[in-house]
């Protein structure tokens, strides 16, 4: 027989009421800026209609604004982080929610890195820094969609490529990340895609690059350049198999 769990007394629910506030907010403070109930439920692991609550309660409390936008074929509330929301994560400095500048065509894109966050935060890897904070970084000549240190402690940089663009966009890619390897911001360079098939095509259309233009000069691209670039599924990426830095 089980035994009855006892019901948390009030000092208990503030404190774990102060510490999921204080979660949400790191979180969407980090660079992340807003996010919906179904990443935040994942984030917290608690059901959704649970993490509602707690959004809402943050909204009331003024840690948190929302706004609802039309994305991945429906109308879906998104929550994003006020500077009060900034200052209780200490992140004053970041970049907070504006209400009525969010581009609806970029959330499914944001959201799908936050995803990937969270799949790797549970795959052990750290320090992930979303593309708005990179941002802050002047001296990055391409701003990718996160950074952060794999379980082995490689500074890995990550891009979600939803579409492949042109062989050409990604030669010029090459050169400005091989550039920031050789200045030892990263170790190597990710990119996940949705599914196996488009993982497939980018692979195919990055490997195919045979030679780059560095300023007047034409580089010779080599298997050694290639092996910087990785290639990965949603379904794939951050697993502990896949370390291989």
């Amino acid at each position: 027989m089980i035994a009855n769990i006892p019901p948390m007394t009030h000092i208990e629910r503030t404190k774990r009421a102060k510490d999921k506030a204080q979660t949400v907010c790191d979180f969407l403070a980090s660079g992340e800026i807003y996010s919906t109930p179904e990443i935040i439920s994942q984030l917290l692991n608690l059901d959704r209609s649970r993490a509602v609550a707690c959004l809402k309660t943050l909204e009331k409390q003024g840690f948190l604004r929302s706004e609802e936008h039309y994305f991945e074929g429906r109308h879906q509330k998104i929550f994003g982080v006020t500077p009060q929301g900034l200052a209780l994560a200490d992140k004053c400095e970041n970049p907070y929610f504006e209400g009525g500048r969010t581009n609806a065509g970029w959330v499914p894109h944001r959201l799908a890195c936050q995803r990937m966050r969270l799949k790797a935060t549970a795959a052990g890897w750290k320090d992930f820094t979303p593309e708005r904070v990179l941002r802050l970084d002047k001296s990055l000549k391409k701003i990718p969609d996160a950074v952060a240190t794999n379980p082995n402690g490689a500074r890995v940089a990550i891009e979600i490529e939803r579409n492949v663009k042109t062989q050409k966009r990604y030669a010029d890619l090459i050169v400005i990340y091989l550039k920031a390897i050789k200045a030892n911001k990263y170790a190597e360079v990710h990119y996940v895609a949705p599914d196996e098939l488009i993982e497939k095509l980018l692979k195919r259309t990055v490997t195919s690059i045979k030679s780059v233009k560095v300023g007047a000069e034409i580089v010779q691209i080599t298997p050694e350049h290639l092996s910087k670039f990785k290639f990965f599924s949603f379904e794939s990426w951050a697993k502990k198999e896949a370390v291989n830095v």
